[in-house]
């Protein structure tokens, strides 16, 4: 290529770049001339109709749905008569499943809106709830990031009853011990039962640990659970030597590891040496042995029923 040939090869490629840049802003320029702000990101928000009570969204939602990105709204429920609080909740799109649900206990939340997201209110029957006592969020152990929690549904002036322990499904890696309060409603609600929802680590970094969580730490934060409920099942009613295990999904699996592999719960690790696999709860009672726990929880354990 002889040397006008280059000169002018550059000179159009310089050409191309300025004409870009040119067209790039120019176009900018046009579209959002100066002294005006591009437009505010906007998400729909989409409410769904309530059943058995009603809930009031604040600010007002426009007929479109459509809201600014960052708008805070507060939703507040409302029972009708005969009839309890559920859960307010907000739905989006995303996550491991397709789609994420968040949702608070009490009558009134306030969401963010970041996503298109679908809000609404549940309710129940009053009679569901009217003779149980509801306990949320008791903390049994925290190994890393997440508190580790269950709550318990005892039937009013419940003593020594037998304890049943549910755990949540989701593919070890969501959910949590709130999305199984229908269940533990329908168990309680005959008065013979204490019942307590258990939540467990999830696998792999999924909790925002630096180390990732593998399954048999799972398997120790039940028999941790377990022996925590085993230590206060008397503060709500329960009996401590007699207890029924039961969970759907990643939650059957680990109620069948809770009650078939009991008899290994002791300090010798897990592969750490050869041929030697024992679980060690995450919770263990002030006083007692790793020995004393295991012949506890697997003397007590009396049923199981994974789904």
């Amino acid at each position: 290529m002889n040397r006008p040939t280059c000169k002018l090869l550059a000179m159009m490629v310089t050409l191309v770049a300025i004409l870009f840049v040119f067209s790039t802003n120019s176009a900018a320029a046009l579209l959002f001339p100066k002294g005006e702000e591009k437009p505010a990101e906007t998400f729909t928000v989409t409410p769904v109709p309530a059943e058995n009570g009603s809930y009031k969204i604040t600010p007002k939602l426009p007929a479109d749905g459509k809201v600014p990105a960052g708008t805070v709204l507060r939703v507040k429920a409302k029972p009708a008569s005969g009839f309890s609080m559920d859960a307010v909740y907000y739905t989006v799109k995303g996550g491991i499943w397709g789609t994420t649900y968040y949702e608070s206990f009490s009558a009134e939340m306030k969401i963010t809106v970041t996503k298109d997201m679908v809000v609404g209110a549940t309710f129940m029957p009053r009679s569901l709830v009217k003779d149980v006592k509801v306990t949320q969020d008791v903390i049994y152990a925290k190994p890393r990031v997440k508190p580790l929690k269950y709550d318990v549904y005892s039937p009013k002036g419940a003593k020594k009853l037998p304890i049943i322990v549910i755990l949540h499904g989701g593919g070890w890696s969501s959910n949590n011990e709130d999305i199984m309060r229908g269940l533990a409603r329908e168990l309680v609600k005959g008065g013979k039962y204490v019942v307590f929802s258990i939540d467990y680590r999830w696998i792999n970094n999924l909790d925002g640990e630096a180390q990732p969580t593998y399954m048999q730490k799972l398997i120790e934060d039940v028999f941790g659970a377990i022996a925590h409920i085993q230590e206060h099942a008397a503060r709500y009613g329960g009996d401590p030597t007699r207890i029924g295990v039961t969970g759907d999904s990643a939650g059957g699996h680990l109620a069948e590891a809770a009650a078939t592999l009991s008899p290994l719960i002791g300090a010798g690790g897990f592969g750490e040496n050869n041929g030697v696999y024992q679980y060690m709860p995450t919770y263990l009672p002030k006083g007692k042995s790793v020995d004393q726990v295991r012949s506890e929880i697997t003397s007590a354990i009396k049923a199981v029923a994974p789904s």
